[in-house]
């Protein structure tokens, strides 16, 4: 039998001191070898901020850290076109995360997307079924033997419902989410590699009419993607990725990616704009000549404590021979950099 239970929170921590555990009933495909199964969840909210009662929520969300560390140095004189830029990207953000700037626009007071709820939800432990999928694969861990968790293979169904965008009548992909995939997969150590376990979430909005579409929010669909160390995998609270990634794509301002390093010296967020709207960055603040770039990248260094900004248009990321194609701003380096800056605050949390 499958409950649900309101999230009478903003914030899923809260749960932990509701005392009300979530129950999730099977599917007929679950089995042994994956054991997942249907998760149907009703929240107050899909909106997620901080509370007195669960201080740090915001600071788990997956730009916390990028987008107020691409802040230029506040010791140093700021170059104009940096903070515009940095405002421009930052807005950008805002309409695929559902942020909620604060009033000086360095950082958010609340984010309401897919991905960041679903990371709440996994992390707060009062879910039946993600709290078994952990445990499997940290059994499977303990013996060295793969093994796999994945919704769409076992016919499972995620849904999550928001009560109150439900009961305000607002458009359909405000007050529902469905997840077509939920999947962690241990892969044992070979070939002289440690043993790593893969995370992949994804969230596509359902189809509506033409007179309902431009009510619905921007976001269409995301994909993230985690890798992390077996060794140190845990199935409880949430896991640091040795790398991450993210992609965003909406109706009108085309998509964003995130990817994370997380592992060893290599500490650092890269952002890819996927849009050919020049007033996205305003890249002529520059002096640039590419007037609509179909690469731009924003990447963040915190082990060097600066923000560099590469763009390239018509430049495909392989060549004809397959081979790299270092001209694509994916592949450029350092020297090509049409913008840099030191910035004011670079501290990597724990995810």
């Amino acid at each position: 039998m499958r409950h649900t239970c309101l999230f009478i929170s903003v914030s899923l921590a809260l749960l932990s001191l509701s005392g009300c555990r979530l129950e999730t009933g099977g599917s007929d495909e679950s089995s042994a070898f994956n054991p997942a199964s249907n998760v149907d969840l009703t929240f107050s909210t899909f909106d997620l901020t901080d509370t007195d009662q669960a201080p740090d929520t915001l600071s788990h969300t997956r730009f916390s850290d990028f987008y107020t560390g691409i802040e230029p140095l506040d010791s140093e004189a700021p170059d104009a076109r940096h903070l515009a830029t940095v405002t421009d990207v930052r807005r950008h953000i805002d309409r695929f995360i559902g942020a909620q700037p604060t009033e000086d626009g360095k950082a958010y007071t609340r984010v309401r997307n897919p991905l960041d709820l679903m990371n709440q939800a996994i992390s707060v432990g009062r879910i039946d079924n993600f709290d078994e999928g952990r445990r499997y694969i940290r059994e499977r861990i303990a013996i060295g033997a793969a093994g796999t968790y994945n919704s769409r293979s076992a016919g499972a169904r995620i849904r999550f419902t928001d009560q109150t965008a439900l009961l305000g009548q607002r458009p359909l992909n405000d007050s529902e989410w469905n997840y077509q995939t939920l999947d962690w997969r241990y892969q044992p150590p070979a070939e002289n590699l440690t043993g790593k376990v893969y995370r992949v979430i994804q969230y596509v909005a359902r189809d509506v009419g033409d007179a309902d579409r431009e009510q619905q929010p921007q976001l269409l669909s995301l994909l993230s993607g985690s890798r992390y160390n077996a060794n140190e995998f845990s199935n409880t609270g949430y896991n640091q990725p040795e790398y991450a990634t993210a992609d965003y794509v909406s109706r009108d301002y085309g998509g964003i990616e995130l990817r994370q390093e997380f592992a060893g010296d290599a500490q650092k967020d890269t952002l890819f704009i996927k849009s050919t709207e020049r007033k996205i960055i305003g890249l002529d603040r520059y002096g640039e000549t590419i007037t609509s770039p179909d690469c731009l990248r924003i990447e963040l260094n915190y082990s060097m404590d600066e923000v560099r900004i590469y763009t390239s248009h018509g430049e495909p990321a392989r060549t004809g021979d397959d081979q790299k194609n270092n001209a694509n701003c994916a592949n450029q380096d350092e020297a090509s950099a049409i913008a840099f800056w030191p910035v004011a605050y670079s501290e990597r949390r724990k995810f």
